[in-house]
Parts: structure tokens; C-alpha cells; sequence
């Protein structure tokens, strides 16, 4: 509960600094940051798929 409310917080504040900046025509600084973000939770969630689909025999 406490890691999604993070997540979540977190990516309303990004959404927030990206629209600010944005409005001050700095908006690559913080479309770059969030697209790195987006990039890593796929990431992590497509990792998740595979440990599923071909669990590790120990």
C-alpha cells in the first residue's frame, strides 16, 4: 500500500513540475525525466512478466 501511494505521489508530482516548466518553455528538461521514468516502470513490470512465465528451479 505504502510503495503505490509513493508511486503514485511521486508521478503526480512529476506531472506537476513537467507543467510548470513547461509553461516556462523548459519543457525537454522534465519530458526527458518523465520518459525515463515511464521507461524504467516498464521495464521493471516486463521483468515481473518474465519471472512469472520461467521461475528460476533452485
Amino acid at each position: 500500500m505504502a510503495k503505490t501511494l509513493f508511486l503514485y505521489g511521486t508521478l503526480i508530482l512529476m506531472i506537476v513540475i513537467t507543467f510548470v516548466l513547461y509553461n516556462r518553455m523548459l519543457g525537454a528538461i522534465p519530458l526527458l525525466l518523465v520518459s525515463l521514468v515511464l521507461y524504467y516502470l516498464a521495464y521493471r513490470e516486463t521483468q515481473k512478466e518474465k519471472e512469472k512465465q520461467n521461475p528460476s528451479r533452485d
